[in-house]
C-alpha cells in the first residue's frame, strides 16, 4: 500500500467512512459533492479502491417530489468537475 492510499483511507475514516475490504462505505456520513456546471448535489455512497484508481459511487434524488434516485460512478478524471458541499 502506498502513502497516498493510507492517507485517503485515514481521511475518509475521520469523515465517518467504514472500510470493507477495498471499499470505503460512506453512506452514514452524508458526504456531499456538487457538480460545478449543473449545481446538482450528490451523496457519496462508497469509494472503491479495488482497481488501480479509486471509483466514487454516488447518487442524487430527482423527480417532482424527489422520490426517484439516480446513481453514477466517478473516476479520477471526473473529480475536477465536482466540489465539496
Amino acid at each position: 500500500e502506498n502513502v497516498l492510499y493510507r492517507k485517503i483511507i485515514e481521511t475518509l475514516s475521520l469523515k465517518g467512512g467504514k472500510l470493507k475490504g477495498k471499499t470505503m462505505d460512506m453512506l452514514s456520513s452524508g458526504l456531499l459533492i456538487r457538480d460545478k456546471n449543473t449545481k446538482h448535489e450528490y451523496t457519496i455512497e462508497e469509494i472503491n479502491f479495488d482497481g488501480e484508481k479509486p471509483v466514487v459511487k454516488c447518487y442524487r434524488y430527482y423527480g417532482p417530489s424527489g422520490e426517484k434516485k439516480v446513481y453514477m460512478e466517478l473516476t479520477e478524471e471526473d473529480f475536477g468537475k465536482y466540489e465539496a458541499v
